[in-house]
């Protein structure tokens, strides 16, 4: 948890995977993001967690309440 939110690494290989991903995001209730260092997008926007995939090195997904069963297929242990 940082900042009394809770980050994850998240692994998004595919664009089948993002896909899944922002399913899955798009159930979550609040705020869920993207992160990779100062950079943040909506995860629940399809365009710009593709856009991350191909463009950061390092993705965490960030949420107000713990996400990690929602997320936990595409967490990195």
């Amino acid at each position: 948890m940082v900042s009394g939110k809770y980050l994850y690494k998240v692994n998004l290989d595919t664009a089948a995977k993002v896909n899944e991903f922002v399913k899955a995001a798009s159930k979550v209730e609040g705020s869920v993001s993207i992160v990779s260092g100062t950079k943040r997008i909506n995860a629940k926007s399809f365009l710009g967690v593709l856009y991350a995939k191909v463009a950061w090195d390092n993705i965490y997904v960030e949420c107000e309440k713990d996400c990690w069963w929602e997320f936990h297929s595409f967490i990195e242990e």
